[in-house]
């Protein structure tokens, strides 16, 4: 058998193939032709196929440790995410000593979602392999999608100071200084991106983003159109589009960027949120109510979503329907002010005066506490001063 890097920065043992048969990994309960086959498949892109061949392998040979892990590859390229980790877990538990397969762990949860699981198994496994650059930055991005960008840009500025400031390094630490608010330092980091990849339509884009939190949108939208011009297929560009003509109270031609975002990729919850708001604030309504329902089905915890479609409809005197959308937005975002005030006005109308009068002393005690900061503030008292 021998190791083959997979186009995602996974791993597969993948099958030598010589005149022969197999180059190693030969069973004798095995037949090989079925070994055969179901490498053949994998590496034809039938990952299905290679999925059911390895399965049947296994149910002769269950503890065959490098078909766990070949399993686990194909289930990952079929995003069965939970039948992957659990594939590759296994090989892991069989063959201890091959580190590498603890790398495909962390990337099953990773594309799954468990960025925290996807951290843990990171950790682990460049404990035994602390040079593995690759590894360092798939731990960087999954801090940044749990909101630790510090330690994201850390672990980043070690990878830049050993000299492995490749293009992902750069653009991912830049991405973690724009999360963090530190625009001269992403500024920075995107000039040395230029400098060598100033063709690139990620840089393009990860520009774009800079300038918008600079709130220079036309100089965004530039950025963006030249991201687009050199990959129509980019992810989340229609998007940031749609934000920013959105921001600037380009509705139409908002909706339609957040509806080119949803044409790629059907289950981007945030292009869906959006256009929901754009079309409510359109007053097309049953349209705006089907695609907040749609985000709150790809990403049930979008506190935002549950706050807009709640106004929907107790705004259309569907009270007994709203409530428990606000409910959850003010369990969500306990800070939102205008959750805490819709709920309250929400209460009143189905009858429930006490109930409301408890949230809306919310409002008043938060908006307190703002004023109260704002004055600080103004003052040079507040404690961030």
């Amino acid at each position: 058998m021998k190791l083959l890097c997979s186009p995602r920065g996974g791993w597969i043992l993948a099958a030598a193939l010589a005149a022969g048969g197999l180059a190693a990994g030969q069973s004798e309960q095995v037949p090989e032709s079925a070994l055969r086959s179901a490498y053949e498949a994998y590496q034809a892109g039938d990952y299905g196929v290679a999925a059911e061949r390895f399965q049947w392998i296994l149910g002769l040979e269950p503890d065959n440790a490098r078909v766990q892990n070949d399993l686990g590859s194909a289930l990952l390229r079929l995003k069965r995410y939970e039948e992957a980790v659990a594939a590759f877990r296994h090989a892991a538990e069989l063959l201890p000593g091959m580190k590498e397969i603890q790398k495909n762990v962390a990337q099953a949860y990773f594309q799954w979602g468990r960025y925290d699981r996807a951290q843990e198994s990171l950790e682990t496994y460049l404990e035994a392999r602390p040079d593995d650059l690759a590894a360092k930055q798939l731990l960087a991005l999954a801090c940044m999608l749990q909101g630790e960008a510090q330690r994201a840009a850390r672990l980043l500025e070690q990878l830049r100071a050993s000299g492995s400031a490749e293009v992902g390094v750069l653009y991912t630490l830049a991405s973690a200084y724009l999360q963090m608010g530190e625009s001269a330092k992403a500024e920075s980091v995107l000039g040395e991106l230029f400098q060598s990849h100033g063709d690139s339509a990620q840089v393009q884009a990860l520009l774009a983003r800079a300038l918008e939190s600079q709130e220079d949108y036309r100089g965004a939208l530039v950025a963006l159109d030249r991201a687009l011009a050199l990959q129509p297929d980019l992810p989340e560009a229609y998007f940031h589009r749609g934000r920013i003509l959105w921001r600037q109270s380009e509705g139409p031609e908002a909706e339609a960027a957040f509806s080119r975002e949803i044409e790629r990729d059907p289950s981007h919850a945030e292009s869906y949120f959006f256009r929901g708001v754009v079309r409510s604030r359109a007053l097309r309504l049953d349209e705006a109510e089907s695609d907040l329902r749609r985000c709150l089905a790809l990403d049930p915890r979008h506190g935002l979503a549950h706050y807009h479609l709640g106004k929907l409809l107790s705004e259309a005197n569907r009270a007994d329907e709203a409530l428990p959308l606000l409910e959850k937005a003010v369990d969500l975002q306990p800070d939102h002010t205008e959750s805490h005030y819709l709920l309250g006005r929400t209460l009143l109308k189905l009858g429930r005066r006490d109930d409301a009068q408890e949230f809306l002393r919310v409002v008043r005690k938060i908006q307190d506490e703002e004023r109260r900061e704002l004055e600080g503030e103004l003052s040079g008292t507040s404690p961030g001063r």
